[in-house]
């Protein structure tokens, strides 16, 4: 089913949103609400395997924009971090390459070059968060109905506050694929991945579905599913 950029599958029962058919996945619905036309590029700070230095990547150069991408310095790079730069973004590596140093190291940059607008992690911003729900309300009108369960993967917990945003019965699972998340509500529950985010899946799926993000999360909606009226969110 594809209706107003909604592309849903059935996989083993379960309802899939397909944003890996969208270039950027999931955060190439909102990114466009977070950039300033006015600034000449986009500064951001990266894990290196990061899915938004994609996104962001890819939506600054269809605006013919400039991104530089602040991330920690490996031996080889990730792959992320490889198409983000084929995608035409700078790459800053910067070392030690814990979260809050490449966060800095971004903001002084933007400090001393104001004509560049700095992100925040995860884009965690309110209008990204409405307009996952607003995607959660037309899928509900697509089905023709809410489903009884939802899952994602859980890194900054944009998508799944979104989700909670778009829903009122629903019964949310947010798999927990990086960092610690806490946040709290009476529909969420939320599962740590067992091993760490680097640990690829070997679940296999027939679609794309990046393997240390949402493809843990798949794995695990398909262990705990409690019903066949289920979504599962691909960001990719």
């Amino acid at each position: 089913m594809k209706s107003n950029n909604i592309n849903l599958d059935v996989y083993k029962n379960v309802t899939v949103l397909r944003d890996d058919l969208l270039v950027g996945g999931t955060k190439s619905r909102f990114l466009h609400l977070l950039l300033d036309p006015k600034k000449v590029g986009y500064v951001y700070a990266s894990p290196v395997y990061g899915g938004f230095q994609i996104a962001l990547s890819g939506v600054a150069k269809s605006l013919n924009k400039k991104t530089i991408i602040f991330t920690p310095e490996r031996k080889k790079p990730h792959y992320n971090t490889l198409k983000a730069s084929n995608l035409g973004a700078e790459i800053i590596e910067i070392k030690p390459g814990y979260l809050n140093v490449i966060q800095k190291r971004a903001k002084d940059f933007v400090a001393s070059y104001p004509e560049y607008q700095y992100l925040e992690f995860g884009a965690n911003y309110p209008e990204a968060i409405r307009l996952i729900a607003g995607t959660m309300q037309s899928i509900t009108n697509e089905l023709g109905k809410e489903p009884s369960e939802v899952y994602c993967a859980v890194g900054s917990g944009t998508l799944v506050k979104g989700i909670l945003a778009g829903t009122t019965k629903a019964k949310v699972t947010g798999v927990v694929v990086g960092k610690e998340f806490n946040y709290e509500h009476e529909r969420l529950r939320l599962i740590k991945y067992p091993k760490g985010f680097d640990y690829l899946s070997k679940y296999k799926a027939p679609f794309q579905s990046m393997p240390n993000y949402d493809l843990k999360a798949l794995e695990v909606c398909m262990e705990l599913k409690k019903s066949n009226d289920v979504l599962f969110w691909n960001v990719y």
